[in-house]
C-alpha cells in the first residue's frame, strides 16, 4: 500500500514538473494529449491484457511443474487491471470536462491532470512490460 501511495505522490511531482516545463517551453503537448488520452489508455489497457494473458499461460506452465502458489502475482495482475479501468474512467471523465459548458477544468489542472494519467498508464505499461520478460526469459534475470 505505501509503494501505491508512493507511486501516486511520484505521478504528482512528474505531472507538475512536466506541466511546468511544458507551459514555460510553450508547447502545444497538452492540446494533443488531452485529445487523444481516453485512445491512449484504452491501447495500453488492451496491450496489458494480452501481456497479462502471455504471463499467465507462462506461469501456469512454471505452478504445474513446480507446484508452486501464485497467489500473490494474481493479486497484483488484478490490481493493475483495475487501476487502469480506474485510469481509463478518469481519461474519460477529462475528455467530457475539455468541451462542456458548466463543468470547466482550469488549464494548468486539465494538464496536471492528464500528464499524471500518462504517467500512470506508461508507468503499469513498463511494469507488466518487464513480468512479461522476467516470465519468458527467468534466466536472465
Amino acid at each position: 500500500m505505501i509503494s501505491w501511495f508512493r507511486n501516486i505522490f511520484i505521478y504528482l511531482v512528474c505531472a507538475n514538473a512536466a506541466t511546468g516545463f511544458l507551459n514555460w517551453m510553450g508547447s502545444p503537448l497538452i492540446s494533443d494529449l488531452s485529445k487523444n488520452l481516453t485512445a491512449i489508455v484504452l491501447a495500453l489497457l488492451a496491450i496489458n491484457v494480452q501481456t497479462t494473458a502471455v504471463i499467465a499461460v507462462k506461469l501456469r506452465d512454471i505452478l504445474d511443474k513446480s507446484g508452486g502458489n501464485a497467489n500473490a502475482t494474481i493479486e497484483q495482475f488484478r490490481l493493475a487491471i483495475i487501476e487502469q479501468a480506474v485510469l481509463l474512467l478518469l481519461a474519460l471523465f477529462l475528455q467530457g470536462t475539455i468541451g462542456a459548458q458548466s463543468f470547466q477544468l482550469s488549464p494548468l489542472t486539465l494538464s496536471i491532470c492528464c500528464l499524471f494519467i500518462f504517467f500512470a498508464t506508461v508507468h503499469i505499461f513498463l511494469d507488466t512490460s518487464i513480468g512479461l520478460l522476467i516470465a519468458l526469459f527467468p534466466e536472465n534475470t
